[in-house]
Formats: C-alpha cells, sequence, structure tokens
C-alpha cells in the first residue's frame, strides 16, 4: 500500500446531501508543515519532528509547481520520498478507501488548507483533524464531497435519463453513480504525491516498516508447528501399528493430524514468498537507486562487459539470498527437532552426536564449494567481460587481428574455464549426492546395536527412524541453503558498492521557489555563473586536471570554450552542470552555492555531454527527447519538441517513421545515423529549458550547412549557452 498527497482544486462549491463537510477537517496552508510532520509520525513513516520544514507563505490556485517542489522538498527534510502522479475522477473512490496516509490538498470558496488521512479500513478513512483528534469519514462521503462541484453541471441531465428509463430506489443511487463516473471519466480531479520511505533510507528501517521481521516470526511459528505435529504422528505410529495395536481411535486422530499438515504447509510456505518477494522489492529498487548514485568516474572505468556482469549478479542475489537464507532458517528449525526426536529414540545421544558431526562435515564441505565457486566466478566475470567487448569490437577483430592468434586466445580461455569448472564441480558433486545417502547409512549403524540386543521398543524404533528422516531432509536443506548462500556471497561481492552507494545523505539544501530559479527583469543582464580558484582532481592524489580556474558568465552570453583534447574543457563542464565536484574553490550559479541549490541546480544548468558519452535510450523520440522534463509529456510538450525537431532538420526523419513521435528509437528500434543522433542529443538538452546549457562537441558531426542551421537554433532558444569545441 502506497503513501500519497493529493492537490485538488474545488470550485466555490458547498458541501451537501451525505457528503462530508470538508471544511471542518481542513488544516490551514500556515500549518502545512505542521500536518506533514504528523501525518509522518503517526503512520509511523518518521518517528522524529523536523524542526527545519516550513510552509511557504502563498501558495494559491495558481501554485501547482511550487505546491509540487515544496512537498518534494518537505518529503525529503522528513526522509520521506514524494512521487507525483495524477488522479482521474473515476479513480477516486479507490483512492481515498486504500491509499491513506495521504495528504489532500484543498481549495473550498477561497479556502485553502489540508486534509490529513491517516489511514483506511474497510471503507472508513481516519482523518487526522486540525485539533490532532480522529475524525472516521466514509471514503465515498469524501469521494462524494470532492467530485460534487465536477458532478454538478451533468446533474440535471443524469436524473432525467433515470426518471425517463424508469429507473428506481436503491439500483438508480447506483446507476446514477456509475454515469457520473462515465461523465467525469479520466478528468484530472488534482495531483498527487505518492509517499513512502525511499530505497536509500537505512534497509532495516524499510524492512521494520513493511513488517516483514514479523511475517518472518510467523512463518517460523507456522513451520515449528508443523513439526510438532509431524513428531506427535511419529509417536502415534509408534504406540499403535509398530505395538500391533491397531486403534481405530489412533489411527482417526493420526489421519486428521496428517490432513491438517497441507493447509499448515501452504500457509508457511505462502508466508515464505510473499516475505521473499517484499525483500525482493526493497533490494532491487535500493540496486536501482545505487546503480543511479554510483560515481560517473568508476562507472566510466567499468567496460560493458563488467556492468552486464554486475547486473546478472544483482539478479542472482535476490533469488539465491532469500531462497538460501530462508531454506538455511527453516533447516535450522528441523535441526532442533530432529535432534530432540533423535535424543529421545533409540539411538539416544549417539544420535545426536552423529548428527552435529555431520553436521559439521556439511559446512566443511559447503567451505570448501564457497572457495572454489569463488575462483570460477572471477573466471566467469573476466570471460562475459571478454566476450561483450569481442562482439562489439567484432568488426574490428576481424579486419585487424590475425586470425591464428585470435584462435589461440579463444582456446586457452576456454581451457582454463573448463579447468576451473571442474574443480567446482567436484566441490559440489559431494554436497549433492553424498551428503543424504551417507547419513542415512551412519544413522543405521547408530541404531543398529539397539536394534540387534532387544533393548529398544517398538515407539523407540519408530521416534528414531522420524528423526532420521527428519533429520536428512534437513541436511538436504542446509547443503542446498548454503550452496545458494554461497552464490549470493559471490554476487554481493560485485554488487555491494551498489548498495552501499544508496545510502542516503539527507540534502540540506534550502527550499527555492519556482520564482527563486527562474530568470527575473532586475537580474537578466546579472552574473549567471561565477567560479573562482577552481581544483578538480579524478585521483586523491593525482595531479589536479583543474587548477585555479576563474571564471564569469553573465546570462545571455555565448561563449566559444576552445582548448586541446585532454585540457579539462568536459571536466569544466561536469563541474558547472552539478556532475562532479570540485575539491575547492567557489562555484556560484544565479548567486547561490552547490549547498544552497541542492537538486534544484540541474534544473538551472544542463550538458549535452560529448557523443560518445551521451545515448539514444531504448524508448520512443518522444522520450529521447523530453526525458529531462516532466513525464508522461503534454501534448504542448510534444508539439514543442516536434516543432524544435523540424529546426534541426528532423523534421523529414520523423515523417519518414510509422508511428512519429512515438516511434522506438535506439539499439532496437528505429536506427539513427551519427548526425541524426547528434541532433536528437543536442534538441533533448536545449528542450530542458535551463538558464544555462553546455553543448559539448555537439556540432562534430554535422555538414557545414546543417551545422548552421543547429547552432542558430540554439541561440535563439537558449537562455546562456556555452559551446566547447576545438580549435
Amino acid at each position: 500500500m502506497s503513501d500519497l498527497s493529493i492537490s485538488v482544486n474545488l470550485p466555490d462549491v458547498e458541501p451537501h446531501g451525505g457528503r462530508a463537510d470538508l471544511a471542518a477537517l481542513l488544516w490551514p496552508v500556515s500549518r502545512a508543515a505542521e500536518a506533514l510532520d504528523e501525518l509522518a509520525r503517526r503512520s509511523k513513516l518518521n518517528s522524529t519532528s523536523s524542526d527545519a520544514l516550513f510552509a511557504p507563505p502563498a501558495f494559491g490556485r495558481d501554485d501547482g509547481e511550487d505546491l509540487g517542489r515544496w512537498i518534494s522538498w518537505a518529503a525529503d527534510r522528513l526522509g520521506l520520498e514524494a512521487e507525483a502522479v495524477d488522479t482521474p475522477a473515476s479513480d477516486l473512490a479507490e483512492l481515498l478507501a486504500s491509499a491513506a496516509p495521504a495528504l489532500l490538498h484543498v481549495h473550498a470558496r477561497g479556502i485553502s488548507g489540508f486534509l490529513v488521512l491517516l489511514k483506511a479500513t474497510r471503507g472508513t478513512v481516519h482523518v487526522i483533524r486540525p485539533d490532532l483528534k480522529i475524525d472516521r469519514q466514509r471514503a465515498a462521503d469524501l469521494r462524494d464531497g470532492l467530485c460534487a462541484p465536477y458532478e454538478a453541471p451533468h446533474r440535471i441531465e443524469v436524473e432525467t435519463v433515470l426518471t425517463t428509463a424508469g429507473v428506481a430506489e436503491p439500483r438508480r443511487r447506483t446507476v446514477r453513480a456509475a454515469m457520473m463516473r462515465e461523465r467525469l471519466g479520466a478528468r484530472q480531479i488534482g495531483r498527487c504525491w505518492l509517499l513512502r520511505l525511499p530505497p536509500s533510507a537505512n534497509f532495516g528501517r524499510q524492512i521494520s516498516h513493511a513488517q516483514l521481521p514479523r511475517r518472518a516470526l510467523m512463518m517460523m511459528s507456522v513451520f515449528a508447528f508443523v513439526y510438532a505435529l509431524e513428531t506427535v504422528g511419529w509417536a502415534l505410529v509408534g504406540q499403535t501399528t509398530l505395538n500391533g495395536r491397531l486403534d481405530l481411535g489412533w489411527l482417526t486422530a493420526w489421519a486428521l493430524m496428517v490432513l491438517s499438515l497441507v493447509p499448515l504447509r501452504l500457509l508457511g510456505s505462502w508466508l515464505d514468498g510473499t516475505t521473499a518477494l517484499e525483500v525482493g522489492r526493497l533490494l532491487k529498487a535500493r540496486l536501482l537507486v545505487g546503480a543511479l548514485r554510483s560515481d560517473i568516474e568508476s562507472v566510466k572505468h567499468q567496460g560493458a562487459g563488467q556492468l552486464l556482469s554486475r547486473v546478472m549478479d544483482s539478479q542472482a542475489l535476490e533469488s539465491l539470498a532469500l531462497n538460501g537464507g530462508f531454506g538455511v532458517l527453516v533447516a535450522i528449525l528441523e535441526l532442533a527437532f530432529a535432534a530432540a526426536i533423535l535424543a529421545a529414540g533409540a539411538g539416544g545421544h549417539v544420535h545426536v552426536l552423529m548428527l552435529g558431526v555431520w553436521l559439521a562435515l556439511t559446512l566443511a564441505l559447503s567451505w570448501r564449494y564457497f572457495r572454489r565457486l569463488r575462483v570460477w566466478t572471477v573466471k566467469r566475470l573476466d570471460m562475459t567481460h571478454d566476450l561483450v567487448e569481442r562482439m562489439v569490437g567484432h568488426r574490428t577483430r576481424l579486419a585487424q587481428e590475425h586470425p591464428a592468434r585470435r584462435v589461440d586466445y579463444d582456446d586457452r580461455t576456454i581451457k582454463d574455464y573448463v579447468n576451473v569448472s571442474r574443480d567446482m564441480d567436484g566441490a559440489i558433486a559431494p554436497i549433492v549426492g553424498a551428503l543424504s545417502r551417507g547419513w542415512i547409512m551412519l544413522a543405521l549403524l547408530g541404531l543398529a546395536p539397539a536394534f540387534v540386543s532387544g533393548t529398544a521398543g517398538a515407539p523407540d524404533l519408530a521416534i528414531a527412524l522420524g528423526g532420521m528422516l527428519l533429520a536428512n531432509r534437513a541436511l538436504q536443506s542446509v547443503a542446498g541453503g548454503l550452496a545458494a548462500i554461497s552464490r549470493a556471497a559471490i554476487a554481493w561481492r560485485q554488487v555491494s558498492s551498489l548498495f552501499r552507494s544508496a545510502d542516503r545523505n539527507t540534502s540540506p539544501a534550502a527550499f527555492l521557489s519556482a520564482a527563486q530559479t527562474s530568470p527575473t527583469h532586475d537580474d537578466a543582464r546579472g552574473t549567471l555563473v561565477e567560479a573562482s580558484k577552481l581544483v578538480f582532481r579524478y585521483r586523491e592524489k593525482g595531479e589536479p586536471v583543474l587548477r585555479g580556474i576563474d571564471l564569469a558568465v553573465k546570462r545571455g552570453e555565448r561563449v566559444l570554450l576552445e582548448g586541446s583534447s585532454g585540457g579539462g574543457k568536459s571536466t569544466l563542464a561536469g563541474l558547472l552542470v552539478g556532475l562532479r565536484n570540485a575539491e575547492s574553490g567557489l562555484l556560484l550559479l544565479k548567486g547561490l552555492d552547490r549547498h544552497t541549490l541542492g537538486e534544484s541546480w540541474h534544473k538551472l544548468a544542463t550538458e549535452a555531454p560529448q557523443f560518445h558519452e551521451n545515448h539514444v535510450l531504448s524508448g520512443t523520440l518522444a522520450f529521447n527527447l523530453l526525458m529531462g522534463r516532466n513525464w508522461p509529456p503534454t501534448e504542448e510538450e510534444l508539439r514543442e519538441a516536434k516543432e524544435l525537431c523540424g529546426e534541426l532538420g528532423l523534421g523529414e526523419l520523423i515523417e519518414r517513421m510509422p508511428s512519429g513521435m512515438m516511434q522506438t528509437v535506439g539499439e532496437t528500434g528505429w536506427q539513427l545515423s551519427h548526425g541524426e543522433r547528434s541532433r536528437i542529443f543536442l534538441a533533448r538538452a536545449l528542450l530542458q529549458k535551463a538558464q544555462l546549457t553546455i553543448l559539448d562537441e555537439s556540432f562534430a558531426a554535422l555538414d557545414p550547412e546543417t551545422l548552421e542551421k543547429c547552432l542558430n537554433c540554439a541561440f535563439e532558444r537558449a537562455g546562456t549557452l556555452m559551446v566547447i569545441a576545438h580549435p
């Protein structure tokens, strides 16, 4: 269940009928920060209050952009994440009934305020009132109160149709509601922000908030009860069948006990599966955020094959760690029951000692397998990297590399891989094939003295036999689980850096309204970029790439930055757009530093990187053009993007595409030429409408006529422009 915040604009219409009295539940805008803080605390999304929150003083009907920016900023300060989504009227009832905790921004008769929804159960929404009391409202009543103004123009028409059709109550009420939903259709009642713990939050906190420890405890309790019933079942078998006393009552009890194990095992498996899925979801989200936050330079130094290997290992980590971990937990529980049963059986403590020895042998063999698996994994990753590099450079190898050398290298690589694979197979074979059978043989030897001497009765033998079989199943689970955990541990070494990269660093940036980050008449000719004594180096002890850089760029200027290859032009561009941080020196954008602007820096400055660092992603042309704007785009944004493409000479390309702007492009779609890609990169940067636009070698692949056309377009559309080129 997602948490969210919704902004709703209501015309000046009073609520009436059975609808909720929204005005009595509204928090004033001046208490918006308190409302959000209270909601986060009571919903257990955040246990500590933030004194740094404040509500901007002027939120009105037309402040949608600033409202969204403030909610995102405030949520970030509370350690939460806010995702903006649209809310059609047709889905509002379901939204209210399932999406709380929620914050709804409402305008009614000139009064702006917030509805604070704590939770929803069985169609009833718990609303936190401004006096901090809880008010329970039916979700349907809240929905009617929010949608009534939009339904009012259709009410007479709908009632006329219902009367003409002769629809009577109570069916009339259902039909009326359906017709109103149809009339409003996909009309957006407002915008909403999904509030939740971000993937970068403490992972233990995420697991706790998802109530996964309780699920795991329930799962272990169910399996413990199952094994207890199995133990009792074996005791019943020993008391009846093996003693020759066939009692119908005891057999009936045993049969009922066996039947009751079926739903219990299904429940345990369901808890196991759902818990694993939820942990996997959290893990995937965190790894994705870690990948997006990875250091640019470290990513650049990895080849495509190494990145592919990390992706493969991130997939393996989820399934192997979860399946292996839960398998080992259940196996430990089985071993505990097995040891207790064996101690009560004919073998006694001898059987328990044998089980301990065999478990130690299992752990030793698993450790041996882990070490050989580690060697095999390194070889596999090297081969994956090498294979991808060879596939990418296939034409170069065919044209330049001597065939005999290519074949010899391939043979040696495959031979090495076969050798380490043979060693790994030799380590896993005893675990898979010998541990189970070996335990049964050893346990039978431990049972032989009591059986031959006749000192053990039939119930004791039956109990020992049950303990042996349960221990055998547990050892199989331990072996399989440890093998999976070993593979997961190897995978963790590849992806742990991604997991750590996602660690949350609370942004100290202040809230800046749209007016504060947009050009104004007063500073139209002021300094946009100011740099003083900038120093940057890629490695801590390496030589500085930039040393003592001073720079001032006024708003509206067109700057040409020339220099030889390796001179630091692209590095400086990365500093100016916020992709890199200077080691020392001062860098201001619109008079504010990075500490103050935070993520707003990227909205003020953007860059079209060099061709080899820029990409056309697999997706529609519209997505590749407007990925720096809101998504999905509006019709106006699509028209703007198409118009810009026409100015850059891409109009004929779009006309040739069967789906136009919605045509899939990239490696798996419509193939684009070098020049077409360059112009798409240029259009993408210009469509972001940043105050500073940097074009890094963006015209190198264009002919003179197209270059002039694109340069004129950049001059016309960019507020402040910096072009990087070779002399």
